[in-house]
């Protein structure tokens, strides 16, 4: 074990002195990954059960391809399901789920406007079901697109293949992207209006035959038309049936490829848009990747750069792959599906997209796509990118390996990063999955990160990274909350909440603090991070008076989450207001002395007013003869009664409601002083 150990070091070691010089580097895998969270897919996995079982032990557990209306129903009403039964059922096998792409129309019901530019030049090395064709080889509108579907065998025949294929795989398929790149003209001739009915008929159709299947909106290439999809967004909405339909689709679906920079931005920006538009709706990432170039020669008259605008080196796709990871799932992206498992290229040069090669050879990207999903998942929170001089970071919070940082370096310069330490030790795992045990030193570790290199675009921008690293800090048990116990009667608001939190790891972090009016809810946050990181103690404003409950629980400096208990743990009754009995007696203080003697009148015609604390009133009483009750439910606090009478100068007296449960008497002799004069 030692000696391989050593001999895998070696092997990266060499693989990054190597990562300039051209040609095919040939990898062992590491292990197969059989625990992951299902977030990372490929595409095109199912050409034969070798390509399928590798995108499995990748870690991918989805698979996307194509169901080509022109190839599944090539005439009308004739449908030949044979080739994608056997390439759905391989992927089944190999546990992978499937995405199918429907679109592709046949010329038999294509808008006779298109047809004259439909069919695509034939080349080599497609998979049978593709009918040899480069992309798809249809790409109109069909004619009866906008004809009422109301089911199988209705006028729209678009609706009538979705509603049969869908019918054909429902228990085998769950999920549907209607079209791929409806942007951009290679596979959408149409208008953005027209991919909006055919995206409203899909998802009837697709409902219709399977009523829990997901409809995925078809793959943006979002560059060559950033506008498209907003204006289709727009149409949906001003629909009157859209709301009740979720607006015709249940998750948006993106393409980024090239550019590790553009993923958390353009993410962020098309989720911000739908959301504005038709209310929030998941995002996947469906096609994302970096052509290789550097496995090829230059061919005699290449017309262009070379390298290729927007390609990499096999080394820089590798880094590609966790970079982009880390970028699309910090801005929420559900699922990213790599393109493509394998090249499956032609010939063409320069257009080398997969993690492995045709010939089943790997590519370091397919270690990196190993790593990430081995180990990028799980988590309970993910928070960046961060951006520092030099350094770019996304952090997974509790995941079942503990805290783990991404990194990487932004500049073309090696840098040195010191990253905090919350444990002694933690483990560094480069992007081709080495690890090695590394030592905290003054709380912190030490990491030297490789540059970045690929700036193959007209601006000269460095679009990768340097190799990412994941430093893992290994703390997965909970710490334990305890909240101290309250008085059982409260009569001041805000309160206040104290509390010990222990944890043998890598220490507390925050807690949060829930309230509720019974001991089982519901709950309400009532104190956050903002109010509980590195204090003991917080203050908390409840709505008003009555009986109030409280649970909690903490978190660590590596996420983990303590459980929240399932009832309350402390609890308090909060008195805010009480009724209050004024007894006010008013005479004539003649001597000045303010003690009430016989000589010494009582006082009629008297004005009394009760003031809050704003000197707000309260109540007002005219015409008082000698003593004055009034009882009202006030607000525990400070309050004054000022008093006149026409004969007497005018005084403010003040008094205090306390906390309590019964009825507060207050007494009062009031002595004003007499006119002299």
């Amino acid at each position: 074990m030692r000696a391989r150990k050593l001999y895998l070091a070696a092997s990266i070691i060499a693989l990054l002195n190597l990562a300039f010089l051209p040609g095919a580097i040939l990898l062992d895998p590491l292990p197969p990954v059989t625990e992951t969270a299902g977030t990372l897919g490929t595409c095109y996995s199912a050409y034969d059960s070798t390509y399928a079982q590798l995108a499995y032990n990748a870690g991918s557990r989805w698979d996307r391809f194509d169901f080509r209306w022109s190839s599944i129903e090539p005439h009308k009403g004739s449908f030949n399901f044979g080739p994608h039964d056997t390439m759905v059922n391989r992927d089944r096998a190999q546990g992978l789920d499937i995405v199918g792409i429907l679109g592709s129309t046949p010329e038999w019901v294509a808008d006779p406007s298109c047809t004259a530019t439909a069919t695509r030049p034939v080349r080599d090395g497609f998979h049978p079901q593709w009918e040899g064709a480069t992309g798809w080889p249809y790409h109109c509108p069909p004619e009866t697109r906008y004809a009422p579907w109301t089911g199988p065998g209705s006028a729209n025949d678009w609706g009538n293949y979705v509603y049969q294929v869908v019918s054909h795989f429902k228990d085998r398929i769950s999920v549907w992207e209607i079209w791929n790149e409806p942007d951009v003209g290679y596979f959408w001739n149409g208008t953005r209006y027209a991919y909006a009915q055919m995206l409203k008929v899909g998802y009837q159709a697709v409902k219709a035959a399977d009523p829990d299947a997901t409809v995925l909106f078809g793959g943006l290439a979002y560059w060559g038309n950033p506008g498209f999809y907003t204006t289709v967004l727009d149409v949906l909405a001003a629909d009157p049936t859209g709301a009740a339909h979720n607006y015709y689709f249940d998750v948006m679906s993106l393409h980024l490829y090239a550019s590790v920079y553009q993923t958390h931005e353009i993410a962020t920006s098309v989720m911000q848009n739908v959301s504005s538009r038709v209310g929030s709706h998941p995002l996947w990432l469906t096609e994302t990747g970096v052509k290789v170039w550097d496995e090829d020669e230059r061919p005699p008259g290449w017309p262009g750069e070379w390298p290729p605008y927007y390609s990499a080196t096999a080394a820089e796709a590798a880094a590609y792959v966790i970079a982009a990871y880390a970028d699309a799932r910090a801005a929420g992206v559900e699922r990213i599906f790599t393109f493509r498992l394998h090249d499956d290229t032609g010939g063409m040069p320069g257009q080398r997209y997969g993690l492995v090669r045709d010939d089943y050879t790997l590519r370091p990207a397919y270690l990196a796509y190993q790593t990430a999903a081995r180990y990028l998942h799980g988590e309970n929170q993910i928070t960046g990118p961060f951006d520092g001089v030099a350094v770019r970071r996304v952090t997974f919070w509790g995941t079942p390996h503990g805290r783990i940082d991404v990194l990487w370096n932004r500049t073309p310069t090696t840098t040195t990063c010191l990253h905090p330490a919350v444990l002694p030790t933690a483990t560094l795992v480069t992007h081709l999955g080495v690890t090695q045990t590394l030592t905290a030193t003054a709380g912190q570790y030490t990491l030297e990160l490789a540059p970045a290199t690929c700036r193959n675009n007209p601006a000269g921008l460095y679009t990768i990274g340097g190799p990412p690293v994941l430093l893992i800090q290994s703390d997965t048990t909970p710490p334990a909350m305890t909240l101290h116990s309250l008085p059982a009667l409260l009569h001041t608001n805000p309160i206040t909440v104290t509390w010990t939190i222990s944890d043998s790891g890598s220490g507390p972090w925050y807690a949060e603090i829930a309230r509720a009016p019974t001991s089982t809810g519901p709950w309400e946050l009532a104190a956050g991070w903002q109010q509980t990181q590195g204090v003991t103690q917080t203050q908390i404003t409840l709505p008003g008076s009555g009986d109030w409950y409280f649970r909690a629980r903490a978190r660590d400096n590596t996420g983990n989450w303590e459980t929240w208990p399932a009832t309350a743990e402390i609890s308090t009754a909060l008195h805010l207001t009480r009724t209050v009995t004024l007894s006010c007696t008013f005479f004539s203080d003649l001597n000045h002395n303010g003690l009430k003697e016989a000589s010494e009148p009582l006082l009629d015609g008297v004005t009394a007013r009760w003031l809050g604390a704003g000197q707000q009133v309260i109540t007002e009483t005219t015409g008082i003869s000698g003593t004055w009750y009034i009882t009202r439910s006030v607000a525990c606090g400070d309050y004054t009664l000022a008093v006149e009478q026409a004969e007497h100068l005018p005084a403010h007296y003040p008094f205090t409601v306390t906390g309590g449960t019964g009825t507060q008497l207050i007494t009062r002799t009031l002595g004003l002083h007499p006119i002299v004069g």
